[in-house]
């Protein structure tokens, strides 16, 4: 059974913006005019704040968040 496109296309726009985000922030941080333990702390604060935020857009059921939610546990669930 082939894919739908819809969902190869959805998939492909996730991987790069989690990569291009990932890349952002380490170039960030690695050319950031701040003292080590300045951006540790800031790391610490700002990671602790997204995972907070993701886990309320993940269970909100009416947010973009939790339509990518219901369509990866769909796309991962689903029978081959």
């Amino acid at each position: 059974m082939k894919k739908p496109k819809v969902a190869k296309g959805i998939f492909k726009i996730l991987t790069g913006v989690v990569i291009g985000s990932a890349i952002g922030s380490i170039l960030g941080l690695t050319l950031a005019p701040k003292k080590g333990s300045e951006t540790r702390k800031y790391i610490k604060d700002k990671s602790m704040e997204v995972f907070l935020r993701s886990k309320e857009a993940l269970n909100d059921n009416d947010s973009e968040m939790g339509f990518f939610k219901r369509l990866l546990v769909k796309l991962l669930t689903r029978k081959k």
